[in-house]
């Protein structure tokens, strides 16, 4: 039997039931393009592989030998869902095997017309129990990076693959770029070190965050040079496809099928639908020949895969007898829901342990926590007294014992603890962040690889402002900073919350996102109270798609919000949360950060001004006991610029006509003096 290989990079498919019900497509044809026409080398491979494949015979021994592939996992996390179980990847395997030896319980379901084509392909999986050194692996490892948010070809760096000679790599990351569920590359098209699958987490088998049980299998099949039936597109269900195919004579030519009608007749013949190469949701089985082009690539040294199954390379990756596999030290890690909280704080931890799939004790030492000690594997515990506090768990097996230490984890404040109203926060104080005291307690969250950092280049007041750069930060990465806590009671509300601004876009399609949170319990929980994003959050006009956007004076906007009594008037405090998403943009600046209570600034009274009525439509007085140049800004509720002037200030000025004509509704006012800052707001009617 010859083949027609089909030479593209291969994609992948979000689950065939998501890709019917959203028509997700994905971008690998555009991928193979460049892949193909940049490279020689992989044209040239490919062409070889078609050479072999053109000339091979299997022989009556090759048709009854079991091709054993040791495999290993690079779970790429950010200590979410994503960081999947060793369990939930042993299940993926299970199911692979199942899929590939056609021993499971699915194939009854396949109906009667092809249930005589559906084959064991006679290929196992094997998770690796020796690494490339020869040290002990339960075939699973785990890095840390953001990337895991925008998975792809930069996963492989900080998660280097193991040599295709010897063992297949699959990469697992939360998400992938373009909304696809995973993809792999043919034998031949790329080189050592990129070759493998790269897929989502939640198209790990079937246990934990496992929603899909067989897109793995028909990214294996990918990996063994396996096309979809109706050829090499990503494209089902198109009429054309009639006029191509996937090189294998016993899967009937079909337009491809991204739903399960079984009895689908598309190009004058029955068609296949419950093939694991369709993106039909129903797929059940690989046919004879399917089985045939698996087995001949095994055999070829394209991308090293005739090394695979060798005694030799069983021997190398502890696979060849895995029941004598050895038990491997761990690496002891966990996780924990909460860090920050007021006194009373619960705190649930849970083990994280890897490189090991034994464990027979976790030690656990709780500073100022009760309990104080812990031999379960996920405990929980409550710290009732103020302080910052260490956290240490020790993991012991056979082969040994691991430690792992986290100093001043965990920090409980007492609920009254706190700066007094009102508060200004210029980020301008020369011990920033301080972090010692609870009043002048900053934090960052910092998963992404830049982060929030306090910037001496730019600032709207003063010498310093909060910046991060999101044009370099990994797509969909949320960074943020907490800023000390307010102290207030029931007397203060409502409070009033002000903060400057300046944001760029790269372009009009940019659409990073800036939320602000507030906690009445010290950290532990968090209510949204702001979001803008993209040309609603851009304080310029201008794009910035290359270089770093650096505001003018001009380019800062003053955002409010107001935190009512009805949420937290037993609060004791109250903590600002600004989370920044990362989505294509440039530079955010945050500066001047105010907390005031409106029970005060109601009253329209400051140290130097005064402004009435609270209701107004042509006569708005602005009262002073000074003569003095001032900055007046006025804003909607909203936190938009109505008007920002140099104003000349006498002792009782009216400065309705500094604002619109037609606007009416709540306007917030800014008095600005090299010294001082005053706010009021007043209501603007018809």
């Amino acid at each position: 039997m010859k083949y027609k290989i089909c030479i593209f990079i291969i994609t992948c498919l979000l689950s065939a039931n998501v890709f019917a019900q959203n028509g997700f497509r994905c971008s690998t044809p555009e991928m193979n393009r460049i892949e193909l026409e940049n490279n020689p080398e992989a044209r040239a491979r490919r062409a070889a592989l078609q050479e072999f494949i053109d000339h091979y015979t299997e022989t009556a021994q090759d048709k009854n030998d079991i091709y054993i592939i040791p495999v290993v996992f690079h779970v790429v996390h950010n200590y979410g869902s994503e960081n999947i179980s060793y369990d939930q990847v042993a299940d993926a395997v299970r199911i692979l095997n199942e899929d590939y030896r056609k021993m499971n319980p699915d194939t009854s379901f396949i109906i009667d017309e092809f249930k005589s084509l559906a084959t064991d392909a006679r290929v196992e999986f094997r998770l690796a129990a020796l690494d490339p050194s020869g040290n002990c692996t339960n075939g699973v490892t785990r890095t840390v990076s953001p990337l895991t948010l925008n998975g792809g070809e930069q996963v492989k760096d900080v998660a280097p693959g193991w040599p295709r000679a010897s063992y297949l790599n699959i990469w697992v990351v939360r998400s992938i770029g373009g909304g696809v569920a995973g993809y792999s590359y043919y034998p031949g098209t790329v080189q050592d070190g990129r070759d493998g699958i790269v897929i989502m987490h939640t198209y790990i088998g079937s246990v934990g965050t496992g929603q899909d049980k067989h897109t793995l299998t028909h990214e294996v099949g990918h990996w063994l040079n396996l096309a979809h039936p109706w050829g090499s597109t990503n494209d089902p269900e198109v009429a054309s496809n009639c006029d191509m195919d996937d090189g294998i004579a016993d899967t009937p030519n079909t337009i491809g099928h991204a739903s399960c009608n079984l009895y689908a007749v598309t190009c004058g013949s029955l068609d296949n639908v419950q093939n694991y190469m369709e993106y039909s949701f129903c797929s059940r089985m690989f046919t004879h020949e399917q089985g045939e082009m698996m087995r001949t690539v095994l055999n070829s040294s394209v991308s090293d895969r005739d090394n695979l199954s060798t005694e030799a390379n069983l021997i190398a990756t502890g696979t060849l007898n895995p029941d004598e596999a050895a038990i491997c030290l761990g690496n002891a890690e966990f996780s924990y829901d909460v860090s920050h909280g007021c006194e009373g704080l619960s705190v649930q931890f849970t083990d994280m342990t890897f490189g090991t799939d034994s464990i027979t004790s976790y030690n656990w030492t709780f500073e100022g926590g009760t309990p104080a000690v812990s031999h379960e594997r996920h405990p929980q515990v409550v710290y009732q007294s103020a302080g910052y506090y260490d956290v240490e768990l020790e993991v012991v097996n056979p082969a040994g014992n691991d430690i792992s230490t986290k100093t001043g984890l965990i920090r409980v404040y007492p609920s009254s603890a706190g700066n007094s109203l009102p508060v200004v926060d210029g980020f301008e104080s020369t011990e920033f962040p301080d972090g010692q005291n609870p009043a002048d307690d900053y934090y960052f969250i910092t998963p992404g690889v830049n982060g929030f950092s306090r910037t001496s280049e730019v600032a709207y007041e003063g010498g310093y402002s909060m910046s991060i750069d999101l044009k370099n930060e990994v797509e969909n990465v949320k960074n943020a900073f907490v800023i000390p806590a307010a102290k207030c009671d029931s007397t203060d509300f409502p409070l009033q919350v002000n903060f400057d601004v300046a944001y760029a876009q790269s372009d009009e399609n940019s659409i990073d996102i800036l939320k602000v949170f507030v906690s009445n319990d010290c950290g532990e929980n968090w209510l949204i109270r702001y979001y803008k994003s993209g040309n609603t959050l851009a304080t310029t006009d201008d794009y910035y798609p290359s270089g770093t956007f650096t505001p003018t004076i001009d380019e800062w906007h003053t955002e409010s919000f107001e935190i009512y009594e009805s949420w937290f008037g037993d609060a004791g405090s109250v903590r600002l949360k600004f989370e920044a998403e990362s989505k294509g943009g440039n530079a955010l600046y945050i500066d001047n950060i105010n907390i005031t209570s409106l029970t005060t600034v109601s009253q329209n009274h400051n140290a130097n001004f005064n402004v009435y009525p609270t209701s107004f439509k042509d006569r708005l007085i602005l009262q002073s006991d000074i003569h003095s140049e001032v900055v007046l800004s006025i804003y909607d509720v909203c936190g938009r610029m109505l008007v920002s002037s140099t104003v000349d200030l006498n002792k009782t000025q009216n400065i309705a006509g500094y604002i619109p004509g037609d606007h009416t509704g709540m306007v917030i006012i800014k008095i600005k003096t090299p010294t001082n800052v005053a706010i009021f707001r007043a209501i603007a009617v018809d």
